[in-house]
């Protein structure tokens, strides 16, 4: 698979006034820790977006989390995203700060399938 680019997350610009970019697996990664971090009543047009109570609400007790991988490609699906899908989303032990629940995201890129995973905390 070629090298997708994308925007930048967050936004920036660069010092020629253009908007920066990204690689696309690193870029999505930060979109889906955005989704997380948002609750469904952020924006009203788009519910489906904000994903912080579904994160919340999971078992901590199960470590795979496939209702949580079917609402993030759900979401993906619905911002045009094609080239990558959520394979699993699994609930990580430790690490995390008092309250903080985090999680491994595990994304294929493209045809190939070549999967890339980054940790992701409510």
């Amino acid at each position: 698979m070629a090298e997708v680019r994308t925007l930048a997350l967050p936004l920036r610009i660069t010092p020629d006034g253009q908007l920066e970019r990204a690689d696309g697996a690193e870029a999505l990664l930060r979109l889906i820790q955005a989704m997380v971090a948002t609750t469904a009543g952020s924006w009203p047009h788009a519910p489906w977006f904000g994903l912080h109570e579904r994160f919340l609400a999971i078992n901590p007790d199960v470590e795979d989390q496939a209702s949580l991988a079917d609402a993030v490609n759900d979401a993906l699906g619905r911002l045009g995203v094609t080239w990558a899908r959520v394979q699993h989303v699994r609930s990580l032990r430790g690490g995390a700060a008092w309250g903080e629940r985090r999680f491994d995201v595990s994304l294929l890129l493209g045809d190939d399938a070549h999967p890339v995973s980054a940790a992701v905390s409510t």
